[in-house]
């Protein structure tokens, strides 16, 4: 199945209903690159994106087609280049993977890695199927509107690890709710907690690992 497609599951749901045994997804994602090393003499077209930067968007499809009324085996695709990758996609429904992009770049050797780490996950988790895996994490999503949102999880500031560069501040002030202050004779952040959303936005920018979470709390 192509990820170039508004609804995966539709075309999906066809292949089934017309007898297919399995559903592989994702194919290579449509881009284009403005790079001068893209030419072939002279002259550009829209080609395919693949590696590391589409399994978030591959998992989002497998989901879709794991979720659907019909269930059938998937093959997942997309980004896999390590083990936890592998069983990213095994957790939400697949039966086994395939890679080629991690091979093309690492050789077939990775294979090995992926086999021996998900063995001792296996082993570690008591667990002697790898069928067991399959689907393990399905339902644990939910719809947008069916998630809780009278909780709010606040960052943590841990002042020890802080560096002072007032990227959290810069973050939130630009792209936020201007919930954090920073004191330029400290050169610590500090949060205004009735403006904070719980976005976490901070977390994602600190270069120093300095934002942790506090306990979820009902909200204000």
């Amino acid at each position: 199945m192509t990820p170039n497609i508004t609804h995966i599951e539709e075309p999906a749901m066809a292949c089934v209903q017309a007898g297919a045994d399995a559903i592989s997804a994702i194919n290579t994602i449509k881009s284009v690159t403005m790079d001068e090393d893209a030419e072939v003499a002279g002259q550009r077209t829209i080609s395919g994106y693949s590696g590391r930067a589409v399994r978030p968007i591959a998992l989002r499809h497998i989901l879709e087609l794991a979720q659907m009324p019909e269930k059938v085996e998937l093959s997942g695709i997309g980004g896999i280049e390590t083990w936890r990758d592998a069983l990213e996609f095994i957790q939400l429904g697949c039966n086994n993977v395939q890679v080629c992009t991690a091979v093309m770049q690492y050789g077939y050797r990775i294979i090995d890695d992926l086999i021996l780490g998900l063995q001792r996950y296996m082993a570690k988790c008591h667990i002697t199927h790898l069928q067991e895996l399959v689907g393990e994490q399905l339902p644990s999503f939910l719809k947008p509107s069916t998630i809780n949102r009278d909780t709010i999880v606040y960052p943590k500031f841990n002042k020890d690890l802080c560096v002072g560069c007032g990227r959290c501040q810069m973050s939130c002030n630009d792209g936020g709710h201007q919930a954090i202050i920073f004191d330029a004779e400290t050169r610590q952040p500090h949060l205004i907690g009735n403006k904070c959303v719980g976005c976490h936005l901070c977390r994602l920018v600190c270069p120093a690992g300095a934002i942790g979470v506090s306990k979820r709390v009902p909200k204000r």
